[in-house]
């Protein structure tokens, strides 16, 4: 039997040969037995990469071609990957984001802390301390989403996922209501400030997941980032390398 992958209204059912893959790379908890109905799917499977179908699909990872392409046909996602636990991930993450694109949202390179149902959702470039944050958030009482690919839907559902940076940092939390989106940067001292919305919408997009060609413009994407920024704001939130940025994180966002 397959394992599947819930993310918002949507599946992703995974063919067997990639399980044993992606159990050494993703989350166990998030790989749940397949068989329920009633959601939209998308069937991910897997076959042997080559140059044929690297020109008909799109590469998994330009920096990383080893890693091989995916193609999108309707409801599948067809993988053309190598026997290995990073390609199977990278095409997983591949499936995500066409199911979160066709549920209206955005995937975004971000970590998500919950607080009593109500998720920060923090988004940065690499190495400004998402994960480090995240950290700390849970230390302070938060239940991880995910401290490296976090879905954000129109319903304002904030969608964790089987994937994450830190091995350490295991999600315990399936989804949460969007409260907060943070910038993080580092700094002396932690405090926060908004972000005016055209930077808020660019930001957000720069962490956003590239949509596979022929599935979502660009126009279309911008508008999305508008309308979640627009749901709650984005702010820059300043912190420390400490425990004390995960206390504030957490009566940031009780405070929302």
């Amino acid at each position: 039997m397959g394992r599947e992958v819930r993310v918002g209204e949507g599946v992703i059912e995974v063919e067997d040969g990639l399980v044993p893959l992606l159990e050494r790379r993703c989350v166990w908890s998030h790989l749940q037995p397949s068989g329920r109905a009633g959601s939209p799917r998308v069937y991910l499977s897997a076959h042997p990469a080559s140059p044929e179908a690297a020109a008909r699909g799109f590469l998994l990872d330009a920096q990383r071609p080893v890693w091989g392409s995916v193609e999108v046909e309707a409801e599948r996602v067809v993988a053309h990957i190598p026997p290995d636990p990073f390609a199977a991930e990278a095409a997983l993450r591949a499936a995500v984001l066409v199911s979160v694109l066709r549920q209206g949202g955005l995937l975004l390179h971000a970590a998500a802390v919950a607080f009593s149902g109500n998720a920060l959702v923090v988004v940065g470039p690499s190495g400004a301390g998402k994960s480090t944050l995240a950290r700390n958030a849970v230390a302070a009482g938060g239940a991880l989403l995910s401290d490296e690919t976090v879905g954000l839907l129109p319903s304002g559902e904030v969608c964790g996922s089987p994937f994450r940076s830190d091995a350490d940092l295991v999600p315990t939390c399936a989804a949460a209501r969007l409260a907060r989106i943070v910038w993080v940067v580092k700094g002396p001292a932690e405090s926060v400030s908004p972000v005016e919305a055209p930077e808020a919408v660019r930001l957000l997009l720069q962490q956003a997941y590239r949509p596979p060609p022929g599935t979502v413009s660009r126009p279309e994407l911008t508008a999305r980032a508008a309308a979640l920024a627009g749901r709650v704001g984005l702010f820059r939130f300043t912190c420390r390398k400490s425990p004390d940025a995960g206390r504030f994180a957490r009566d940031f966002v009780e405070a929302a």
